[in-house]
C-alpha cells in the first residue's frame, strides 16, 4: 500500500527508522520487527485506524507496544530522526487519541 499523503512513517525510510528504534530500545529482540509489523506500526504512527487479525503468537502485541517506544524515542531525540517520521500528526495529539482494543486474535487501534 502506498503511503497516504503527508504520512512519512509509511515510507521505506520511515519503516527502516521504526525497525532501527526497536533494535536500539529492545536489544534482546534479536529478530526485530517483521515487515508486516513495521508496516502496520507505520500506519498507526501516521494516525490511521488499523484492524489487524493474525494467529495467536504472531506479534500483535508489538502493534501497541512499539508505537509507544517510537514516540518516546523521537520525543527524546528529535534531532536524530527526520521530521514527520514516527510522529503522525503530533506526538501529544497521537498519544492522547490512540485507543487499543486487543480481543481474541485481533487488535483494533482507533486514532481520534
Amino acid at each position: 500500500m502506498a503511503p497516504s499523503r503527508g504520512r512519512k512513517s509509511q515510507t521505506e525510510e520511515g519503516r527502516a527508522i521504526i525497525k532501527q528504534i526497536v533494535v536500539k530500545k529492545v536489544p534482546r529482540w534479536t529478530g526485530g520487527l517483521r515487515d508486516w509489523q513495521a508496516a502496520v506500526i507505520a500506519w498507526i504512527l501516521d494516525g490511521e485506524d488499523v484492524l489487524c487479525i493474525t494467529a495467536t503468537g504472531e506479534g500483535k502485541s508489538a502493534l501497541f507496544a512499539v508505537p509507544i517506544l517510537v514516540l518516546l524515542e523521537v520525543a527524546k531525540n528529535p534531532a536524530m530522526y527526520p521530521r514527520g517520521v514516527g510522529i503522525g500528526s503530533g506526538i501529544g495529539e497521537l498519544v492522547a487519541g490512540t485507543h487499543v482494543k486487543p480481543a481474541f486474535g485481533s487488535v483494533l487501534v482507533e486514532v481520534d
